[in-house]
This record gives C-alpha cells, sequence and structure tokens, in this order.
C-alpha cells in the first residue's frame, strides 16, 4: 500500500510540474549601435536577426537618432548576448562588442565610418 501512494504521488508531482513549465520567457534589451546611421544599417541589421530564433523583426525597434535598438526576445531561445554578437557579426560595434572586420568593410557605403 505504501509503494502505490508513493507512486501516486509521484505521479501527481509530475503532473503539476508538468503544467507550470514555462513556455515563453519574453525579456526586453536596449543596444548601443553607435554606426546605425540610416535605413541601410537598419535593412542589414533586420536581416541578421531574422537568423536569430526566438524573435522577429516584429519584435525589433530601431531608433536611429540615439543609435539605439530595443529587441522584445524569449530567452528560452536566445540570449542577449547572442542578440548582440549576431549584430557585431553583421559589421556593427554594440555595446563593448567590437565589429567583425569582414563584415564592417563589406557593408554598404553609407553605414561605414
Amino acid at each position: 500500500m505504501k509503494k502505490y501512494i508513493l507512486v501516486l504521488s509521484g505521479v501527481i508531482f509530475l503532473l503539476i510540474s508538468g503544467v507550470s513549465c514555462r513556455q515563453h520567457d519574453f525579456r526586453t534589451i536596449v543596444v548601443d549601435v553607435p554606426e546605425m546611421k540610416n535605413q541601410a544599417c537598419v535593412n542589414v541589421i533586420v536581416k541578421t536577426l531574422g537568423t536569430s530564433p526566438g524573435l522577429s523583426p516584429k519584435s525589433v525597434n530601431f531608433n536611429t537618432a540615439k543609435r539605439q535598438i530595443t529587441v522584445k526576445y524569449d530567452s528560452l531561445l536566445t540570449a542577449d548576448k547572442n542578440i548582440e554578437f549576431l549584430i557585431a557579426k553583421a559589421g556593427f560595434a554594440v555595446n563593448a562588442i567590437p565589429a567583425d572586420k569582414k563584415a564592417a568593410v563589406a557593408l554598404p557605403v553609407e553605414c561605414r565610418r
């Protein structure tokens, strides 16, 4: 009898914990991109961020005047550092991460320093 009670309590625990599992954990990050000057730069970044799981281009807001990007993302699928490294890999310095030099040279002329 004790064995059945133990098994039953284990099953109940698994059911309860399975129901409470998070499916999404949406967070927001604001990053500084000093070289993001215009729409050409925004287009490059949108294309790059479109490859990241956990966010869509619709969840990204650009402020070229402040040279900032606000990204809403699902932290269960990606991390804020992944977003920063994607932008850096596209050729833009972001926060404390330097731009990928090869990608920076390949940017449209209006996005280069």
